[in-house]
């Protein structure tokens, strides 16, 4: 395995556990939150991890007819408000209830850093990166240190829900990476209802609730969690995006009967299914993906996360797009490795031929993800500007607020004013008004984006005035 210097941020220091739990569990706590979801409501801020319907059982998650993003039917207690990541998440003390021992940087607690791909090849060409979730999956399962995975299974139609994966038979039938909104609050249920010990397989703000609900209401299933494979989330649609590319692409909606977002090649393709045809979409090329998929599909909630590099996971993956990786003709992955579990974890993959990886620094997690994603540019000012103007935003700061670069208030004001517009439109159904906004109004910024990409990441023009250090060739000389 190559080796590089490994570069680490500021640090924030080390807290003691049993003093983190006791001030998550205090009173005073309970005290400052809202009376119920009522205001997650409101706003549409639910990500659907499901806490909520464990702190307050009478609670069940249905998909919003208007909003199409699943949500709690109802605004429950104060108890299912305790627990939701849309209200509020102290990511200093979960860190520190997850790693005591490590130091908080503004990546987060920070093992190593690797970039790494599977040396299978089909299992990588179908992956959404470099095919290492799988391969991560693979070893824990034979490993027979645990009963099962907690991942995504495809449950007919657009619908995925958490469930048990327990042979390697049924890894690479299961589902790449999922964008569109989806229910979650079965993994937990299945943490708290099932006997064993288990690998969890989730995004960010899954985590944030998961734990969250653990470490408030029953600390004692934190002891049936063996080991956590966090995504680098990028964004969670709501289900418009995929009506919006059905009426674009002429396919029907209510007859998709599967649907891949990635494969066949590190940016690959989008794939929809339904009994009459089956439709393949070119993510990086094609119009009307780039409007479907456009940051106003988002769900209220991404627009406002810091943590899309996942604190909270003990080994994160995700795609590694840099400048190094451009020529490789399968996925690569950034792979963050939060404790020494998961640095020995890749160590024992890459020892046994299964994976390809060299060791890499912090700058590359930025640079593969933005600074923006990395380090909530937008989002702080965002959640800022929501309290400003009297809109609900969660209470959270993560260790990278200290690296964020504020946004400037009119850009902020004049994004919010548009994600209200073309959130209505979306809601009527009006999705060719976005496609003809796209071509004309929002078309220099639109090509601007293809600019940056070609100079920043073809060109590597940071590398030749200074700014960055590339990984060398040599070192990837082996990826594919």
């Amino acid at each position: 395995m190559t080796i590089l210097p490994l570069q680490r941020g500021q640090l924030w220091g080390k807290r003691k556990m049993g003093d983190a739990l006791k001030v998550l569990n205090s009173d005073d706590r309970q005290e400052t939150l809202p009376q119920n979801l009522a205001c997650v409501l409101k706003s549409g801020m639910c990500i659907a991890c499901g806490a909520c319907t464990l702190a307050d059982p009478g609670l069940k998650l249905k998909l919003n007819e208007e909003t199409l993003i699943y949500e709690p039917d109802g605004p429950g207690s104060q108890k299912s408000a305790a627990c939701c990541p849309a209200i509020a998440v102290d990511f200093e003390r979960l860190q520190n209830l997850r790693f005591p021992d490590g130091e908080i940087s503004p990546h987060g607690v920070i093992d190593r850093v690797y970039l790494a791909q599977s040396t299978n090849y089909q299992r990588n060409l179908k992956a959404s990166s470099g095919g290492l979730i799988k391969e991560l999956m693979a070893y824990f399962l034979s490993s027979g240190e645990i009963d099962g995975i907690i991942g995504l299974k495809h449950k007919g139609s657009l619908l995925f829900k958490p469930d048990i994966i327990r042979s390697t038979d049924e890894i690479d039938k299961l589902p790449g990476s999922i964008y569109h909104n989806t229910p979650l609050d079965q993994a937990l249920r299945i943490i708290k209802e099932q006997h064993g010990k288990f690998v969890l397989v989730g995004i960010p703000c899954q985590l944030e609730g998961i734990f969250q609900y653990i470490y408030l209401y029953e600390p004692s299933l934190i002891n049936k969690i063996h080991f956590t494979i966090g995504l680098v989330c990028g964004w969670n649609y709501s289900h418009h995006s995929l009506k919006a590319i059905c009426k674009f692409k002429g396919i029907d909606f209510d007859r998709i009967e599967q649907i891949s977002y990635r494969g066949g090649g590190p940016v690959g393709k989008l794939v929809i299914k339904t009994p009459q045809k089956t439709v393949k979409v070119n993510r990086r090329v094609d119009f009307s993906y780039q409007v479907a998929f456009d940051r106003s599909f988002n769900i209220p909630r991404c627009h406002v996360c810091i943590n899309h590099i996942n604190f909270l996971a003990d080994l994160v993956v995700g795609d590694a797009w840099l400048p190094s990786t451009v020529g490789t003709k399968t996925g690569v992955s950034i792979v963050i490795c939060r404790n020494k579990q998961a640095t020995d974890t890749i160590c024992s993959l890459s020892e046994r031929g299964s994976i390809k990886a060299v060791q890499t620094g912090t700058d590359d997690i930025t640079e593969s993800q933005s600074h923006n994603i990395t380090f909530g540019d937008f989002a702080y000012s965002y959640m800022e500007y929501l309290r400003e103007i009297g809109e609900h935003a969660p209470s959270m700061i993560g260790p990278n607020r200290k690296e964020a670069r504020p946004v400037a208030k009119d850009k902020v004001a004049a994004f919010h004013k548009q994600y209200i517009y073309k959130r209505k439109l979306q809601q009527k159904g009006l999705y060719n008004r976005l496609w003809w906004r796209k071509c004309t109004v929002e078309l220099p910024a639109f090509l601007m984006r293809y600019v940056r990409w070609f100079f920043v990441r073809v060109l590597k023009i940071k590398s030749l005035l200074g700014l960055r250090q590339e990984v060398p060739e040599d070192n990837l000389a082996d990826f594919r």
